[in-house]
């Protein structure tokens, strides 16, 4: 067969394989509805009220915030571990639409560490950097990009699940 007659063929392979391409992006696009409920961010001047989605399971975490177009102001997932997690462990953002902040939680509420993690483009998981928590900790808690800055929650201020436990300072 002559490369004229095979070119045809090429054409249609190539498509063929760029629209599996395309559905196996599309469907990594993953996204969850949590049920969410009411916490609060408490410092020593305020107390900032929340209302976190839970992810308790392994798929629950694996998937996060993934195919998010948006999040709530003061909307956000929390990451409940249930044991104490590495410094070490990290989270990515791919397939994660919106920058967000994380902060990382040890078992009394502490914020121990928070970064700034910005959306993956990349469809190679590879190419998608990663971010460490640097600091122990049991849950971590995502927010829209900024909210811990704007709400001027640092280092040590604390994160309470129970809403019955949070004042009304906010």
């Amino acid at each position: 067969m002559n490369l004229v007659a095979l070119k045809p063929r090429l054409i249609a392979l190539s498509v063929s394989l760029l629209m599996v391409a395309c559905t196996t992006g599309a469907q990594a696009l993953e996204s969850q509805l949590l049920p969410a409920q009411a916490a609060c961010f408490l410092s020593n001047e305020q107390s900032i009220a929340v209302s976190l989605e839970w992810a308790e399971t392994t798929e629950q975490r694996r998937i996060g915030l993934m195919g998010r177009e948006t999040l709530e102001e003061r909307s956000g997932m929390l990451f409940n571990y249930g044991s104490l997690q590495p410094a070490e462990n990290s989270f990515w953002m791919r397939n994660t639409l919106i920058a967000l902040d994380i902060a990382y939680v040890n078992e009394q509420g502490t914020i121990m560490a928070i970064n700034r993690m910005e959306p993956c483009e990349s469809v190679a998981a590879f190419n998608c950097p990663t971010y460490p928590a640097g600091a122990e900790f049991v849950q971590a808690v995502e927010m829209n990009a900024g909210f811990f800055s704007r709400y001027q929650l640092t280092l040590g201020d604390r994160l309470q699940t129970d809403p019955a436990l949070c004042p009304n300072k906010s």
